[in-house]
């Protein structure tokens, strides 16, 4: 098998769900499962991000339109089914099943028009960016692929093969089993950390610096960089990160008590 990366990247104005992430760049969408045939599919995913944005992500996400067409045309005639399976303020995950499709402008269906079946699919959406990431076997060409998504990408569309080789750190083996991932509140922590300069070497920003920026008291700060870490750290060596009590760390040279943290984590 070889592993096919390819990020669409999207002007404002070509998609409305495309429009909504960019208007929204701080939701992450990221698929769980996907399966995908000439006839129908479907998806699982995962999206996390602010409240107010994932409620706005999800009105459109599950309107009428056709969330995998790389525009949105009348060809596409899949029957669509959308169902949040499980809501949380700051997460939702979403059921996404298509039927009766005789075409759609998907990459994935262009990809097995093309490439035939015994494809595997993964997917992330972030702001203008839509990655898709195709486990190929090794003997098919994807020239004509390639040339066939190219021709029918529409303008304010662009495309770009991020990576072309052997299957290395496959998404769906590094995903943390169902109550252990990341929340979005720890994200934006170690983003925001990762972005001021934090893990630089000389380190460029302190833990006052990043809860200044988040407008977090530092013990919360510190409890949610803290268990981004630990996951992260799990994550890159494959192993399960370790569950604990949504309560800060508590130092014992602090007598005053410690500020509540949001049960938002």
């Amino acid at each position: 098998m070889r592993e096919y990366v390819f990020d669409l990247e999207y002007d404002h104005g070509v998609h409305p769900v495309r429009d909504v992430f960019i208007d929204h760049p701080a939701v992450v969408a990221t698929a769980l499962d996907v399966s995908i045939t000439l006839e129908s599919g479907w998806r699982v995913e995962r999206l996390t991000g602010p409240e107010d944005a994932l409620d706005a992500v999800e009105t459109v996400y599950v309107d009428e339109h056709c969330n995998d067409c790389t525009y949105p045309t009348s060809a596409c005639d899949t029957e669509l089914d959308y169902q949040v399976i499980e809501r949380e303020p700051t997460a939702r995950t979403v059921y996404r099943h298509v039927t009766d499709m005789s075409y759609c402008s998907s990459l994935g269906y262009l990809a097995l028009e093309t490439l035939g079946n015994g494809l595997v699919f993964d997917a992330t959406q972030r702001g203008s960016s839509y990655e898709w990431r195709v486990l190929v076997p090794a003997e098919r060409t994807v020239d004509g692929f390639h040339r066939a998504l190219r021709e029918d990408l529409p303008a304010g569309v662009s495309l770009a093969v991020q990576r072309i080789g052997t299957p290395e750190r496959w998404p769906h083996a590094e995903r943390s089993p169902p109550g252990t991932d990341l929340s979005f509140a720890q994200r934006e922590a170690l983003e925001t950390a990762r972005q001021l300069g934090y893990y630089d070497h000389p380190r460029v920003a302190t833990m006052e610096d990043i809860a200044a920026e988040l407008d977090l008291p530092l013990t919360t700060l510190r409890y949610r960089l803290r268990r981004a870490e630990a996951w992260a750290t799990a994550t890159a060596l494959g192993t399960v990160p370790t569950s604990e009590p949504d309560t800060p760390e508590r130092s014992g040279m602090v007598s005053e008590p410690v500020s509540t943290v949001d049960d938002d984590r």
